[in-house]
């Protein structure tokens, strides 16, 4: 078996309603494909980079240009999507996992498959690369930039942003990890969530901010997937930054976990994912964790608050004695 390290650049609309929502709703369109493919001794085997010229979002967003050095003449000499995937596809044969750094790459280039007609159910197993990092680095489960993690394995980073570069640091990260064991512990360690097949994913970009769809999304009726009836998130609780998780039943008993991710997307906007997952003992276990984690928060914020009123009845009553002793001296 192969192991392809996989990293993507894609480019977004300029404006809202340049976005792409059929047959997919279309957050980005790939620009760069950048893959390392190593065998199981982690030695590296072979590289790939490939430029794609865009279909739909023809002209480079500003601020993915700046980022990746992409421009428009860059990507007009690329090579239309079909064509880079089949080559994606003869690099990678066919036995191979992919490992990425961070959740966004693999719901990217499956999306893009389906705005091309092409096949989604070739994507192969999956890891996300942070996941086993962070537990066996920091020894806990957090997000953590690419370059941060190279700079902590004291290893010299390649070019940030480009696809290649960016594959070819995230497989420098594998000679320092125990992939044996963290692979074969990938679905516990990660809370199951990472690696479960999604039994519905709805996204949106109409929100013009963070409150407001965290709002609406906690109190949006959606479908069941399983059997069309309603759910309705009960509550919502903090996974991270841009993340939060809900769980929610149907009248016919069916329950999930609800995840939410939250990103800014053009015009300051914000985009939003609804992603549904069928509820089991993982994901229970998954979710109490967080909420444990967040009512641990809470209280850490409510006992601050408590001692920054007690601070201010103290000033006050010292400000009072203060003034009755002038008075009294008077």
């Amino acid at each position: 078996m192969n192991y392809i390290v996989l990293d993507l650049e894609w480019n977004q609309p300029r404006y809202a309603r340049e976005t792409v929502e059929k047959p997919v709703h279309l957050v980005g369109e790939i620009v760069q494909i950048g893959a390392v493919r190593m065998d199981e001794s982690l030695s590296i085997k072979e590289e790939l980079r490939l430029t794609i010229s865009p279909q739909y979002y023809r002209k480079m967003h500003r601020k993915v240009a700046r980022i990746t050095g992409l421009d428009n003449e860059a990507v007009k000499k690329g090579i239309p999507f079909p064509e880079a995937f089949r080559l994606l596809a003869k690099f990678c044969g066919k036995d191979f996992v992919f490992l990425t750094w961070g959740p966004d790459d693999i719901p990217m280039l499956r999306d893009n498959l389906v705005l091309f007609s092409m096949d989604e159910e070739w994507i192969p197993d999956h890891y996300d690369l942070q996941v086993l990092f962070s537990t066996q680095k920091l020894g806990e489960l957090r997000q953590m930039s690419l370059e941060d993690a190279i700079d902590l394995v004291g290893e010299e980073p390649f070019q940030a942003h480009d696809a290649l570069c960016d594959a070819k640091s995230t497989a420098l990260l594998c000679r320092h990890l125990d992939m044996e064991t963290g692979l074969a512990r990938y679905a516990a360690t990660a809370g199951d969530i990472t690696v479960r097949p999604l039994e519905n994913r709805e996204l949106s970009v109409r929100f013009r901010n963070r409150g407001e769809a965290l709002k609406e999304l906690g109190n949006t009726i959606f479908s069941c997937p399983l059997c069309e009836e309603y759910l309705l998130p009960e509550g919502m609780i903090p996974q991270n930054a841009n993340k939060y998780l809900s769980l929610a039943e149907c009248p016919k008993g069916h329950r999930f976990l609800i995840r939410f991710r939250l990103w800014k997307t053009v015009g300051d906007r914000v985009g939003a994912a609804r992603e549904v997952y069928t509820l089991d003992e993982n994901l229970i276990t998954f979710f109490k964790q967080k909420e444990e984690r967040y009512e641990k928060i809470k209280a850490t914020e409510r006992l601050k608050e408590k001692r920054k009123r007690a601070r201010r009845r103290e000033k006050r009553q010292a400000e009072r004695e203060a003034a009755l002793a002038v008075t009294d001296e008077a």
